[in-house]
């Protein structure tokens, strides 16, 4: 897997993911965890990154554009539609409980189809589990890429889509919190990570600068530095650090089911009777590593099986390519 050869970004998604973690599990406990929750933003970043350059690494052009799409869904919807079931399931169970106070999920089929195709912002829907909001802006991304990005090999078209693309998140939308637009600046960092990541050479370096000073400008100063310490990270952190790999490995499937092994965990402590309000660091540690271990078993169930699915398709793709070519 590309990802696998580039570790700082393995590292940085472990990172991420164990920040928005500890955001959602430790929030209550401090407001340092807080700041947890720009691990969204590094994800971005990192998209921008990956994505564009898997693609151009694979010489991408936009008649591939379903191909594409298909891989991506292979990769991430078995996990994605993993999670809603288990939610459907979870609720269902819970709800048969005096203790718990919510209540059983009822199927709706639009609101079903919402989820499927990454639509639940547009609609009346509510979200199964809120954290899948980041998923229908990752799929917007991937729209946008697919048929726009690549139309040129022209690198003066990509800068100017680039900054172009950058300044829609100056343009008032309608629930512009779940728009890639409103993300633009940093998707864009990502990718013009790497022309410079390809080429050393200081200029190339020219469009990333004025990327942060405009992220700034319309986030925050400290989310601009991290994402900086994010690019300097990607660039040149080359040691090998196994368990932060390990991490990288299992952060979307840690991402997508923290909430409901906290739901679990909670519900579970409830009916034991057990005070979590004491030694909370103690048992922040301790529903962190559970949480880490339900989602490497999530992992090796439910994501690798599609990741190496994922795979097999890239490869017949690139051998379909290689005979069309003789």
């Amino acid at each position: 897997m590309l990802s696998n050869k580039i570790l700082s970004i393995q590292y940085l998604r472990g990172i991420a993911a164990l920040g928005v973690v500890f955001c959602h599990y430790g929030s209550n406990i401090s407001s340092v965890f807080n700041f947890g929750q720009t691990g969204v933003f590094v994800f971005f970043l990192i998209s921008g990154f990956i994505i564009v350059y898997s693609l151009v690494k694979s010489v991408y052009k936009t008649n591939q554009f379903f191909i594409f799409l298909l891989k991506r869904s292979i990769r991430i919807d078995p996990s994605y539609l993993a999670t809603i079931l288990l939610t459907f399931l979870l609720f269902d169970i819970l709800s048969n409980m005096p203790s718990f106070k919510g209540h059983a999920i009822p199927f709706v089929s639009g609101q079903f189809l919402a989820h499927l195709f990454y639509l639940v912002p547009f609609t009346k829907y509510p979200f199964y589990n809120h954290v899948f909001w980041t998923l229908c802006v990752e799929f917007q991304f991937y729209l946008l890429i697919g048929i726009f990005y690549f139309i040129s090999d022209s690198p003066v078209f990509k800068s100017v889509f680039l900054v172009v693309f950058s300044c829609t998140c100056f343009i008032y939308f309608s629930k512009a919190y779940y728009l890639v637009f409103n993300y633009a600046p940093i998707f864009a960092l990502g990718i013009s990570l790497i022309a410079f990541y390809q080429n050393r050479k200081p200029i190339k370096l020219l469009l990333p600068i004025l990327l942060l000073i405009l992220i700034a400008y319309k986030f925050s100063l400290p989310i601009s530095i991290l994402l900086l310490a994010s690019c300097v990270v990607i660039l040149y952190f080359k040691m090998t650090i196994r368990p932060l790999a390990f991490f990288g490995d299992i952060s979307y499937s840690l991402y997508l089911t923290h909430g409901l092994t906290l739901t679990v965990f909670l519900g579970i402590a409830k009916r034991l009777n057990v005070n979590l309000n004491h030694f909370q660091f103690f048992w922040l540690i301790i529903e962190v590593s559970i949480a880490v271990a339900m989602s490497y078993l999530f992992f090796l169930l439910i994501e690798k099986p599609s990741l190496r699915l994922s795979k097999g398709l890239l490869k017949r793709n690139r051998l379909n390519l290689k005979l069309q070519a003789r």
